[in-house]
């Protein structure tokens, strides 16, 4: 199909795809408690089944795994198989600053909102229905194609493990769950705790500290309660953890406050402030800047404190450059006395050569497809292409989109919609139509 036909038939098809989106978009699959048949809870198998009926309905042979992963093919001449990856399951939406209902498929003027409608129900589906555009026209592939749909990307991605346990990996393939143009590499990532003990009675006057947190996003509302019976509110601007500058730390301002208590807990605090307002690191002696995979960042989204005891709970993205140890003997030399650091999350940063072939592949498609330079960038980001082989991450957010996810009121632009699905068809067949498997 050429170019200008393919953007007409999706034209064509758009409220066609918004249907089906807003029955994906209504089902609130954020982890719930793990059931039998249902391992993340009752929403994520939903959304999932409802998925794989909308795959059958457009001619699509489906298969899904103990009902944490499925998938839509289109068989080729080879059992190998290409592939799109992205998933189904959603972080939570409280109503509170929601122009609209999260969980309803909002649609005005060039927008589209909802909880995953970016990350990553709208890309993903998009995906399905470049694939159903394949089959309708007829596409032979050489390389078998498929769709993966995940449900616990947010919360782990232990569905890849299972998906890993039964199938082979892709010989090539993107997840649509991270930014263009193509990523060939993704930073680093440790989910930490700093755990003090208060020895030196410096809390006494200090009875709690509590907010809005979550590994996710950088808090917009923290609060410190003292033995008084004194309550003080901070509240700052959300952010999603890949992009805590895009945010107003509420911790932060607690900091600035608090970083002149005397003692342990005035140490703990003037920690607390430094390492959140410079994001940079460069204020915990930890900044690094690696020459093929960007800087270091320090996002601070936590504090719990009980009777003489405080946690800071943070996390790093480190350059490919900058070994995990490198870094943990930075941050201890610059720890408060009487602390600990523990690892409570890890994952290895990602590199891929940006002259292999797949990646090539991509961005030639991303040049044609928006006039623009494809050349290969890196991410802050941690999608499923640190869990399956032979994927990188391509799409949705273009350049300037920052810190859509995660948030309230999560939008996509319909014309940056139709886009992605061109880029994913395009992408797909020529990776697809390739006799030579080696991508690499």
């Amino acid at each position: 199909m050429k170019l200008e036909d393919l953007r007409n038939k999706i034209d064509k098809n758009m409220v066609y795809y918004q249907t089906l989106l807003k029955k994906v978009i209504k089902i609130p699959s954020v982890k719930g408690e793990p059931l039998a048949q249902a391992p993340f809870g009752k929403q994520p198998r939903k959304v999932l089944q409802q998925v794989l009926i909308i795959a059958e309905q457009l001619g699509l042979k489906t298969k899904q795994l103990n009902d944490q992963v499925g998938w839509a093919e289109l068989t080729g001449e080879s059992v190998d198989y290409v592939a799109a990856l992205g998933h189904l399951d959603v972080v939570a939406a409280p109503a509170q600053g929601w122009k609209t209902d999260p969980f309803d498929l909002a649609i005005k003027d060039d927008y589209m909102y909802g909880r995953g409608v970016l990350d990553n129900k709208g890309p993903i589906m998009g995906a399905l229905f470049a694939l159903a555009l394949l089959k309708e026209e007829g596409f032979k592939p050489k390389q078998s194609i498929r769709v993966i749909f995940g449900t616990d990307e947010e919360s782990g991605s232990r569905d890849m493990k299972t998906y890993n346990l039964s199938e082979n990996p892709p010989i090539a393939g993107f997840t649509p769950d991270g930014k263009y143009p193509v990523v060939y590499a993704e930073r680093g990532m440790l989910g930490l705790s700093l755990t003090t003990d208060i020895s030196d009675n410096s809390d006494v006057n200090l009875s709690e500290v509590s907010g809005d947190f979550s590994a996710s996003y950088i808090p917009d509302k923290a609060k410190i309660k003292f033995s008084s019976g004194e309550i003080k509110d901070y509240f700052g601007e959300k952010s999603p953890s890949n992009a805590p500058d895009l945010g107003e730390n509420a911790l932060l301002k607690l900091a600035v406050e608090q970083q002149s208590l005397s003692g342990q807990l005035g140490e703990v605090m003037n920690w607390l402030y430094r390492a959140t307002a410079d994001t940079s690191g460069k204020k915990i002696n930890i900044s690094f800047t690696g020459k093929s995979s960007g800087k270091l960042q320090c996002s601070v989204y936590g504090m719990l404190f009980s009777k003489h005891q405080s946690k800071i709970c943070f996390s790093i993205r480190y350059p490919i450059e900058l070994t995990k140890q490198k870094l943990l003997d930075r941050l201890k030399k610059q720890m408060p006395s009487e602390s600990q650091l523990t690892i409570v999350r890890e994952v290895a940063p990602l590199y891929h050569s940006p002259n292999m072939l797949m990646i090539k592949i991509m961005q030639q498609v991303y040049e044609d497809v928006t006039g623009q330079d494809g050349s290969p960038v890196t991410t802050t980001g941690i999608t499923y292409a640190r869990f399956l082989s032979n994927i990188v991450a391509f799409g949705p957010s273009f350049p300037g989109q920052r810190g859509i996810a995660h948030k309230e009121n999560e939008w996509l632009k319909i014309s940056d919609w139709k886009k992605i699905i061109t880029m994913e068809y395009l992408t797909l067949r020529a990776l697809a139509e390739r006799e030579d498997k080696d991508f690499y």
